[in-house]
């Protein structure tokens, strides 16, 4: 059985909007939800200057926004400032918090390089597809980029191949995930490096590449099999990209459970939203 949460604080009638990755909160437990799910974000997250006025105002919690109001004047550490938000509700409880704490301990402890890929990667998946191309081109360009992990250098050119096939530069996107399956290995690069290349009109190149993999009849029947969907989502689509991070969080089992169910509900909110716009 799940268990009964008694809601802290009222329930904003203005949410609390995340510059850094588009997304909206309406109460604390909200808050502390998308919190625990973003440690990439959260140090730009929490700097938002409106953040405490928003909790004292919004949700009616006078003393936790001026608790919080010190911790930032004193220039308090960023997990002095999470256990705060945290402790206001009992939304997670005390092992919860650790974990997190953990995770925000290991993500510090990265290398500068390893934290930009992982932040670029946040918002990328939450559909912040221009702020993440820039920050993508930084990545490639920083000189430190050689101390990822080939694996990772291939995540990071996969990325920006799948945002420039979406800004319609497939010859580009093609190039981009050619390095990326040379890199890491990837087959997933390698399929979408054949699609960028059918997409853009690059057809010689196509039919080269495709006697080349030949003999890859795993590649060729996902080719065969996805080819259909491609050309319906030409554009590469947020919803693609979207449909892209969900496979590749199923692929990885227990592993990405977590966040699998976690971006699940985030897409299919999303989606619920933009058919009521309509």
């Amino acid at each position: 059985m799940g268990r009964l949460i008694y809601c802290i604080g009222d329930k904003a009638k203005i949410p609390f909007y995340f510059q850094s990755t588009g997304v909206c909160v309406y109460t604390m437990e909200e808050l502390c939800y998308y919190l625990y799910h973003n440690v990439a974000t959260m140090e730009e997250d929490l700097s938002e200057s409106q953040l405490v006025p928003w909790i004292r105002m919004e949700l009616n919690m006078p003393e936790r926004a001026d608790f919080l109001a010190t911790l930032m004047e004193r220039k308090s550490g960023i997990k002095d400032i999470v256990v705060s938000i945290f402790c206001s509700t009992d939304y997670y409880s005390q092992e919860e918090i650790n974990h997190l704490i953990g995770k925000i301990d290991e993500y510090f402890e990265l290398l500068p390089i390893e934290r930009k890929k992982r932040h670029a990667a946040t918002i990328l998946r939450y559909g912040k597809c221009h702020e993440a191309l820039l920050e993508y081109q930084t990545i490639l360009d920083d000189r430190d980029f050689s101390l990822l992990t080939d694996e990772e250098q291939g995540a990071a050119y996969h990325n920006i191949a799948v945002l420039m096939a979406q800004n319609g530069q497939f010859r580009s996107a093609a190039k981009n995930f050619q390095t990326a399956y040379q890199k890491s290995g990837d087959r997933e690069s390698l399929c979408q490096y054949l699609y960028a290349l059918k997409l853009g009109g690059m057809e010689e190149e196509f039919n080269r590449e495709l006697t080349v993999y030949s003999a890859d009849t795993d590649v060729i029947r996902r080719i065969e099999n996805q080819f259909y969907f491609v050309e319906e989502n030409r554009e590469y689509s947020a919803d693609y990209i979207n449909y892209l991070h969900l496979m590749e969080l199923k692929d990885r089992g227990s592993e990405g459970e977590e966040e699998f169910w976690w971006f699940f509900d985030e897409t299919v909110s999303r989606l619920k939203n933009s058919y009521r716009d309509r």
